[in-house]
């Protein structure tokens, strides 16, 4: 622009000052002085205006790159903004999680076991013969997940499920005495149980420490069961006298400081061994009037003095309306007392040696109910009935019945095979002998036995989430019924032999 305004005038000034001719008709003009100066103003304005033209411009393509500028820094912004985003998603995503695992911890396992049973001199109730019975190559598979969370300073929860099946199982569990306190502890289908859920509540600001135990207990696999197990103590409860699933309440007083005794407290518990309901609504009572199976106890407990890794329980239960057979409308039988005392210690005398001993003892008070149970028919068809009461016959005979319960384990010290374990356990059980053992961590239920038990093993580890353990144990009953409440006991030869191998792995 400003040079098209100087030719502009050049060439005016030109066609003024001209004096030779640019071509043969070319004439000079001449211009008055005045009109001369109005020129030459009018170009200073036209200059001017060029100059101010020339800044405005030059300020519109700052501003122009000024805008380019701050656009591209804003896109860069918002690029990085994106990633920072995204890096914080990332970030809360990984606290969350670490802060769940830090909340939170998991354990599984999985056992693979094979069997072979053999049973001799079964009386069959239905012949009144008795046979014998084999099985060979019997494989099982248990798994299980563990789960453990400290919520808060007090409050703290503990879980485990549970899939215990048949190898290729093809007929579920209804061949086997299938119960809530052994759902997770019998061989079944491949669905998933509750075996143990339940939190541990410690109260504040009380004059005696106090902690509640609330929801499905760790009441199974106690204190005698962990050293054959090869892990730590699983249970509130000595095995001979509670080993099962159960839901309840226990609260648990804490008294060393009280009583100087190491880790002492007296827990007291409360819950179901059945509950009633309706056929069809469930949550009523059933309508023939069946009273629930309530469960007490009291246990203390506490470090025997002068001997570390050592436990003395003393235990009592009561449960109040035994029922028959709730499948079939039943009936209550009466009610039950139960009393025990265990002992252990680990690494005795530094010597390698575990060892415990338990003793039970069982009193019923029948209410003189039985249960006419059909055993056969005569030969006009009417059925021949065996009457069956709580520990009898007529209903009204109170019995007592005992049992002890005790092992040994040796840790070898052959370094070079990781130090194996040889166990060997024996417990023997009365005529009337019953206990709360239908969850019992073998195919049978050998604390139950009326009659005695002999129980040989070997662990052999491999690293410390790895162990195989080889067995035997025999099984000679005295007495029949066993682990089972209702009915006379009668004599037996019945013998039963198992030979398994099993390899667990825990982490």
């Amino acid at each position: 622009m400003k040079k098209i305004v100087i030719l502009s005038g050049l060439l005016l000034l030109s066609v003024s000052f001209t004096t030779a001719p640019l071509c043969a008709e070319e004439k000079t003009v001449a211009l008055p002085q005045s009109v001369y100066q109005a020129i030459l103003n009018r170009l200073d304005e036209l200059q001017q205006k060029v100059d101010s033209l020339e800044k405005d411009r030059n300020a519109t393509e700052k501003k122009v790159e000024k805008l380019t500028e701050a656009e591209a820094e804003n896109r860069e912004m918002a690029a990085k903004l994106d990633g920072d985003v995204g890096n914080i998603y990332d970030t809360l995503d990984t606290v969350e999680t670490r802060t769940l695992k830090d909340r939170l911890d998991w354990g599984m396992e999985l056992r693979t076991r094979v069997d072979q049973f053999e049973v001799t001199d079964d009386l069959n109730v239905q012949t009144g013969k008795y046979e014998d019975y084999k099985t060979n190559n019997h494989w099982t598979s248990r798994f299980r997940f563990n789960i453990a969370a400290e919520i808060m300073e007090n409050l703290s929860f503990n879980g485990r499920l549970a899939v215990y099946k048949n190898w290729a199982n093809s007929q579920g569990a209804a061949y086997y005495p299938s119960a809530d306190p052994n759902e997770a502890h019998i061989p079944g289908d491949s669905t998933l149980k509750l075996d143990r859920a339940y939190i541990d509540w410690i109260l504040p600001n009380m004059p005696i420490p106090i902690g509640l135990t609330i929801g499905r207990q760790p009441s199974s696999e106690g204190p005698g069961a962990e050293f054959k197990e090869n892990r730590l103590r699983q249970s509130t409860y000595p095995a001979l006298l509670f080993d099962g699933e159960a839901d309840g309440i226990v609260a648990t007083l804490g008294l060393e400081r009280f009583l100087k005794l190491k880790n002492s407290g007296l827990r007291l518990a409360y819950g179901k061994g059945y509950q009633s309901k309706d056929d069809q609504t469930t949550y009523l009572d059933g309508r023939w009037g069946l009273d629930d199976l309530n469960v007490y106890g009291f246990f203390f407990e506490s470090e025997l003095p002068g001997l570390r890794d050592s436990l003395l329980v003393l235990s009592y239960v009561h449960g109040d309306d035994f029922v028959d057979n709730p499948v079939d409308h039943g009936m209550n039988l009466g009610d039950m007392d139960l009393f025990g005392v265990h002992l252990q210690a680990a690494d005795i005398a530094d010597s390698n040696l575990d060892f415990f001993l338990s003793w039970g003892m069982n009193r019923s008070h029948p209410n003189g109910r039985f249960l006419d149970l059909p055993v056969d028919y005569d030969q006009s068809g009417r059925p021949i009935t065996m009457p069956m009461g709580l520990l009898n016959a007529d209903g009204k005979d109170s019995h007592t019945g005992w049992a002890v319960f005790t092992g040994l384990r040796y840790t070898t010290p052959w370094t070079m095979l990781n130090y194996p374990k040889i166990g060997f356990e024996y417990n023997h059980g009365s005529r009337y002998w019953f206990s709360f053992t239908q969850g019992s961590i073998e195919l049978y239920n050998k604390l139950a036995t009326r009659g005695d038990v002999y129980d040989f093993y070997y662990i052999q580890p491999f690293s410390k989430y790895l162990f195989l353990r080889a067995g035997y144990t025999l099984l000679d009953y005295n007495y029949t019924g066993s682990g089972w409440h209702v009915g006379q006991p009668m004599d037996s030869d019945q013998e039963l032999e198992n030979l398994y191998l099993l390899f667990d792995c825990r982490f």
